[in-house]
């Protein structure tokens, strides 16, 4: 017949997410622990939501160039600096240098007819957008004199926001976490996000360089600004939670003085059955 009693031992749990500092294996070393009777609590149900609080710039990825294709001139500049522009849309209006000479000689009516009269050599040439994406930089204006290959105009693919986070973090982050972000200057422009990207700042450190992809691209997303907002890091529920300061910390795991019910029991050897609803915070002095 098997004899059931319960103990107190310390039994390995390990916590997804914490918010508070353990006790350090060193400490317990330098101290002296208490284990009393009028420590022991009842370990809780309830649900753990964790948002991280992040900030970041705006930075522009997977760029390219609008080069001009002569030497020519600037007759209209159609976009404007952060618009969000679509494969083929046209961004400006050139014509050759020669035309723009012919241009510049005639005045009124003079030019009205010249254009008449050469139509068919009168052309403007539409340069437009090799793909959809931001415009992070505009290089020229209207008359502006361009030579074959000057930038007219850059253009991002992607909008990464690299920041960290301003509170620690104690469980570990993984990609595709999502994140709200706001700008800054105007809290009404958001930006949802998404993490590809994460490194400590320090070895050991609860900080990190983030990497937030925002997806897919907003009109007049600015680029060097900043953002804040939440990374959700995850959300259990009804988990059994106690407190951080009942856990103690060796090498980087997590023990707890936790009830346990027993069954066989020798002098040598004790079978353990399930673990109890009760822990011991340890008191150091």
């Amino acid at each position: 017949m098997k004899k059931l009693s319960k103990l107190i031992i310390i039994a390995p749990i390990f916590f997804l997410c914490a918010q508070a500092e353990a006790f350090d294996i060193q400490q317990i070393k330098s101290k002296s622990i208490v284990i009393s009777k009028e420590n022991i609590r009842n370990i809780e149900r309830g649900d753990i939501e964790i948002y991280l609080p992040v900030e970041g710039i705006t930075t522009a990825q997977d760029t390219y160039d609008i080069l001009a294709p002569f030497e020519g001139r600037i007759e209209e500049v159609m976009a404007e600096l952060f618009d969000l522009v679509d494969e083929k849309e046209i961004l400006a209006k050139i014509v050759s240098a020669e035309m723009a000479a012919m241009l510049d000689a005639s005045t009124g009516k003079t030019k009205i007819q010249m254009k008449r009269r050469w139509r068919d050599i009168f052309k403007l040439y539409d340069t437009k957008a090799e793909t959809r994406g931001i415009i992070t930089k505009i290089y020229v204006k209207s008359k502006d004199i361009v030579n074959k290959g000057d930038r007219l105009f850059t253009i991002a693919k992607k909008v990464v926001i690299v920041g960290k986070n301003t509170k620690p973090v104690y469980c570990p982050l993984k990609k595709n976490l999502t994140a709200d972000m706001k700008y800054a200057k105007d809290p009404s422009f958001k930006l949802k996000s998404i993490l590809t990207k994460f490194m400590p700042l320090q070895p050991n450190s609860f900080y990190y360089r983030l990497w937030l992809d925002t997806g897919k691209l907003k009109n007049k997303t600015k680029i060097g600004e900043r953002f804040k907002g939440y990374l959700f890091v995850g959300r259990t529920e009804d988990a059994r939670i106690v407190p951080t300061n009942a856990l103690i910390n060796i090498q980087n795991k997590k023990y707890l003085m936790i009830e346990i019910k027993t069954g066989l029991t020798t002098p040598e050897s004790t079978e353990i059955l399930r673990p109890g609803d009760q822990y011991i915070i340890p008191k150091a002095f």
